[in-house]
C-alpha cells in the first residue's frame, strides 16, 4: 500500500513534499540542500511529527543502501527521531510498529559505535550512544548521556539543584526552580564537585557504554561516562548522592508532568 504522505504532518504542514525531497537526496546536484529541508521538516530544533516516524522505513532503505542518498545522514536523523519517541507515542511505539526498520538501524548504529577507530570526536560518539539506546527502546538514557546541565533535587532536603557536567570543572549549583530562561553569567558558581565511579562499580547499563567508549578509543567519553554515573552531595545539606539516579528521577518526574498537560 502506497502511504498517503499528505495526510501526515512535519515542521512545515502537510508532509507531502516528503516523496520529493527522498527523490532529491539520491541527486548529488540536489542533495545538500535537500537533507538540509528534510531534517528542518522531521526534526525541527528537537521537534518530532507523525511524518517523522512515518519516515523511518525510508530512511533505514536509505541508511542500508537499498535507496540512493546519504548513508550516514539517513541514520542520524533517524537515530534522532526515535530519540524523542515520547514526543508523540508511548515507549516501544517504534520497536512495535517499525519492527524490521529498527533491526537494520540498531544494528547500523552498533556498528558505527563499535567501528575502530570511531570517526568523530567525544560528543558525536555520545549521540551515537543515544541512538543506539533508542533503537532498544531504553529510556531516559537514549536523550540523556551527552555533556550538559542536568536539572535535579535533592533526596534528603528537596533543594532545586543543577548538576553541570558540561565543562572541566564539572559539580552541583543550588537552581531556581522557578526561573524558565537562563541569563549568562546568572547560574551561580559550582559548589560541590563530582566523584567518578570506578569503571568496576558502574551499573550494568553504564559498564556496557563505557565498555564500547573505550574500544572505539574514545577516552573522553569513556570519562563523561563516570562522572554520570558518579556521586555528588547537596551544597546546603551535604547528604551524598547518585547524580544518574537523580537525573532519571527528575526526568522521569517531568516526562508524568507532560503526560499530565496533554491529557
Amino acid at each position: 500500500m502506497t502511504l498517503d504522505w499528505s495526510r501526515l504532518k512535519h515542521a512545515y504542514g502537510s508532509a507531502s513534499d516528503l516523496p520529493r525531497l527522498f527523490d532529491e537526496i539520491g541527486d548529488p546536484e540536489l542533495a545538500d540542500e535537500a537533507w538540509e529541508e528534510l531534517w528542518a521538516s522531521l526534526y525541527h530544533q528537537g521537534s518530532v511529527y507523525t511524518a517523522s516516524f512515518a519516515a523511518l522505513p525510508v530512511l533505514t532503505d536509505i541508511a542500508t543502501g537499498r535507496k540512493p542518498g546519504g548513508r550516514w545522514q539517513a541514520l542520524g536523523l533517524a537515530g534522532r527521531i526515535v530519540v524523542e519517541e515520547q514526543q508523540l507515542h508511548e515507549p516501544g511505539y517504534v520497536q512495535a510498529r517499525y519492527p524490521a526498520a529498527i533491526n537494520e538501524l540498531h544494528q547500523l548504529t552498533q556498528n558505527q559505535v563499535m567501528a575502530r577507530p570511531f570517526e568523530g570526536d567525544e560528543d558525536d560518539f555520545l549521540y551515537w550512544l543515544e541512538h543506539l539506546l533508542a533503537f532498544e527502546g531504553v529510556p531516559i538514557w537514549r536523550r540523556n548521556l551527552r555533556r550538559d546541565e542536568y536539572p535535579m533535587v535533592c533526596p534528603s532536603c528537596a533543594l532545586s539543584l543543577e548538576i553541570d557536567l558540561s565543562y572541566k570543572l564539572r559539580g552541583t549549583r543550588r537552581r531556581d526552580p522557578i526561573a524558565r530562561f537562563r541569563v549568562v553569567g546568572r547560574e551561580g558558581p559550582i559548589l560541590t564537585g563530582v566523584r567518578p565511579a570506578g569503571p568496576a562499580g558502574l551499573p550494568p547499563l553504564a559498564s556496557r557504554l563505557h565498555g564500547l567508549a573505550i574500544r572505539a578509543g574514545q577516552s573522553a567519553a569513556a570519562d563523561h561516562l563516570t562522572h554520570l554515573f558518579g556521586r555528588t552531595r547537596c551544597p546546603d545539606c551535604a547528604s551524598e548522592f547518585s547524580v544518574a539516579e537523580q537525573i532519571a528521577a527528575f526526568q522521569a518526574w517531568q516526562c508524568v508532568g507532560d503526560l499530565d498537560r496533554t491529557s
